[in-house]
């Protein structure tokens, strides 16, 4: 019997995720599988260790152009085959949060200069009071604590997320406050020069909020979240020539549209899995929340490929909404953590105990298997 071909798209937390649960299900015992994953990122996360030596696994380094029923193309023209696919292509912001960039290279290029001309301002101004936003703003002032960093927030609260705590917002707030980063909200800014492509713009502005004007010579964009889903207009279910590939995503966000089971919400279409960012199972897209659902989609491939298999029909599994766990990190001893269960914003301590020293980029490279 031919091994169930399975395709995992991106590299990241939920792919990696996802072929880590692959890899460790017992049901993979009772089937021959192969996994390709494919990431377009070149030199990004060396992937030295992800597959048992010797295994049938591959990595393919490469950008998908096009996703059919049971084949992708990617945009050098090669074809490959799958039984079933997990699309964890995951979402951009403006950088430095992250780089829309393919080679590790790159991305430390546009940091290394951002870092320069930082040490180089005298006043920032952060736009955008998402995670992302409030981070970048505690980050800089605990660095430089001579520069004025302004935070200029479009609502009245920030890291406004649905199933988050009060005491998780206003905690943030409380928080970058104490460090002595001017907090500006219910102020929505539009900055000369600077866009979601130009994320980090040195020029002089005076910028006009809350009737003060400030002074910058250094601002970073934190607004917005895109998710690229292009590759699905190519994707009918068998036999439907005329299918409207437009109805696999949402319209506002573009994210896939998936079923509790996390299968593309699209009878013919259930081989295909949507996880992480790029889908519409999580309110809020976080790395933890791929924790929760990659192993849900694993094991549901798995149960699909024994079905086909054996010609039984094992029921599938919903995946579980994950909890409202958040560790803003705003320096290397420095940072808010808010814990669901009891609803409590704790502070420094346990930040720099979970985060805030490395980042978790100890367990993210464990994980994936880097070493």
């Amino acid at each position: 019997m031919a091994p169930t071909k399975i395709i995992v798209v991106g590299g990241s937390y939920a792919g990696i995720a996802v072929i880590n649960q692959l890899l460790a299900s017992k049901a993979n015992q009772k089937q021959e599988i192969e996994i390709t994953l494919i990431e377009r990122q070149q030199n990004w996360i060396p992937y030295t260790k992800l597959f048992p030596k010797g295994s049938k696994h591959k990595i393919v380094q490469g950008k998908i152009a096009e996703v059919h029923h049971h084949h992708v193309i990617l945009a050098t023209g090669v074809s490959i085959p799958f039984d079933y696919m997990a699309l964890c292509t995951g979402s951009l912001n403006p950088s430095p949060a992250k780089f829309n960039v393919d080679s590790s290279a790159e991305a430390l290029a546009i940091t290394k200069k951002a870092r320069e001309d930082l040490v180089k301002s005298k006043s920032v101004v952060v736009v955008g009071g998402g995670a992302c936003g409030v981070e970048l703003a505690g980050e800089i002032k605990t660095a430089y604590q001579d520069k004025n960093v302004t935070l200029i927030h479009a609502t009245s609260t920030l890291v406004d997320y649905p199933g988050y705590s009060d005491a998780m917002k206003s905690g943030a707030l409380t928080h970058l406050e104490s460090l002595g980063v001017n907090v500006v909200l219910n102020e929505k800014i539009a900055i000369e020069g600077l866009t979601f492509e130009n994320a980090i713009q040195v020029a002089p502005r005076s910028i006009h909020a809350s009737g003060k004007v400030i002074e910058s010579d250094i601002q970073f964009l934190s607004v917005g979240i895109r998710v690229d889903t292009g590759y699905l207009s190519t994707l009918k279910p068998a036999n439907h020539a005329a299918f409207d590939s437009s109805r696999l995503v949402n319209a506002g966000t573009h994210t896939i549209k998936v079923r509790k089971t996390l299968q593309i919400d699209q009878e013919g279409l259930t081989h295909i899995f949507a996880v992480g960012d790029c889908g519409d199972f999580s309110k809020v897209p976080t790395a933890a929340a791929c924790k929760f659902t990659a192993p849900t989609a694993a094991k549901n491939i798995l149960a699909l490929a024994e079905n086909e298999n054996s010609k039984k029909t094992s029921s599938l599994s919903n995946g579980n909404a994950p909890p409202a766990v958040m560790c803003l990190t705003t320096g290397p001893t420095t940072g808010v953590l808010s814990l669901p269960l009891v609803g409590m914003r704790f502070s420094n301590f346990f930040s720099k105990l979970l985060k805030s020293k490395d980042l978790m980029l100890g367990g993210i490279l464990a994980d994936m298997r880097t070493k």
